[in-house]
């Protein structure tokens, strides 16, 4: 399997791979980003990679609906449309559904990892940490939206170079069928009067015409209308 088939192949299994090796990436950087000990007070540093862990699993939901809900209904129903305005605004308000998401996410984040009673967590700190997370699925939403737009344009690159490519193998078609049959009468009639008259240049006529017809068939398609 090709690299250019994995990535632009409609075949169903493919397609599945592609989004596997997406959310395989996306994990991985998540949980990356994830360790930072600092982040939240509450949490004890020397188990920030089983924090990490966790913040993958409490968050990576959002961040999967953000995803599928701008390729299967913000692409196809407002930015192909061009309805850029309600684009935007469902931009905003699918932002909205990932805060509101990721503040329980936020509520079982602490729940599973702080030593503590979350209850007496204050909500802003709660809110924060959502909104947070809210931004990172956005920003999977969009980073989803740029490599649908990317391989749509290296489709569209592909379907122009090749109509060019038909359209230059018709233009030849047609051009090797509008060899102008009196040019070819008139040669051969001359080439005919100088075989009858035994002219010794009438085999070196022969031979002209035919390179003349090769180059316009073959190759410059430029064609010298003089007589042979």
């Amino acid at each position: 399997m090709s690299v250019h088939a994995f990535i632009f192949s409609p075949v169903k299994k493919l397609r599945l791979l592609r989004h596997l090796a997406f959310w395989s990436a996306y994990s991985i950087y998540f949980y990356l980003q994830s360790i930072s000990p600092d982040c939240i007070k509450e949490l004890d540093p020397k188990d920030v990679f089983s924090f990490a862990f966790t913040s993958l699993c409490c968050f990576l939901p959002a961040c999967i609906l953000c995803v599928y809900t701008s390729l299967g209904i913000l692409y196809p129903y407002f930015l192909r449309r061009k309805k850029y305005l309600r684009l935007f605004l469902s931009f905003f308000l699918l932002f909205g559904i990932c805060v509101w998401m990721n503040y329980y996410f936020s509520v079982l984040f602490l729940k599973l990892s702080c030593h503590c009673n979350v209850d007496n967590i204050i909500f802003l700190r709660k809110f924060t940490l959502g909104y947070l997370n809210g931004q990172n699925a956005i920003i999977a939403g969009f980073l989803a939206l740029g490599i649908r737009l990317t391989r749509n344009w290296y489709f569209f690159k592909e379907e122009n170079l090749r109509l060019a490519g038909e359209k230059t193998r018709t233009q030849l078609n047609l051009e090797k069928v509008k060899i102008h049959p009196e040019f070819l009468l008139i040669s051969l009639d001359n080439i005919i009067a100088d075989i009858k008259a035994e002219k010794p240049d009438a085999a070196d006529k022969i031979v002209d015409l035919s390179d003349r017809l090769s180059r316009w068939l073959y190759t410059d398609h430029s064609f010298n209308s003089e007589h042979v």
